[in-house]
């Protein structure tokens, strides 16, 4: 091979590395936005911040981003190109993604919340323990 056509092969790979799928954009961005929502309810009861709490807050959310973007293994520089090179047609597929993503955790938390209450479904024709435990005791529709 020439050393041109090498370089170029090379140069090729290096920007398909650079590329995120619309999908992974809209993960991050989405994962971005807990982390700096969590900084901001850390803030929220402090009322009006000085100037030094803002510094603060704004490095806090800095460093809660830029978490989030090594924890999936992509650099600031990367993100950035990912981001501005995008076309209407991936942000349109970010933006259904993100909506997907928050439709999915909300399902999860009523989920959660349904598991917290226990639901008790009886079937008619079987012995009941509680209500025969409850007629014994004199307790229930049975007594009047």
């Amino acid at each position: 091979m020439s050393k041109p056509l090498v370089l170029v092969v090379l140069l090729a790979a290096v920007t398909a590395l650079a590329d995120l799928s619309p999908e992974e954009i809209a993960t991050i961005q989405r994962e971005q936005q807990k982390a700096s929502d969590s900084v901001d309810a850390k803030y929220a009861g402090k009322g009006k911040l000085s100037a030094a709490e803002l510094r603060a807050m704004s490095k806090e959310k800095a460093a809660a981003e830029r978490s989030v973007l090594d924890a999936h293994g992509v650099k600031a520089g990367d993100w950035v190109k990912a981001s501005s090179k995008m076309s209407s047609d991936d942000r349109a597929k970010v933006e259904a993604t993100k909506k997907s993503l928050a439709d999915k955790d909300e399902a999860a938390k009523k989920a959660d919340a349904r598991q917290g209450k226990e639901v008790v479904i009886e079937k008619g024709g079987e012995v009941n323990e509680a209500a025969e435990m409850d007629k014994k005791l004199g307790l229930g529709a049975g007594k009047k």
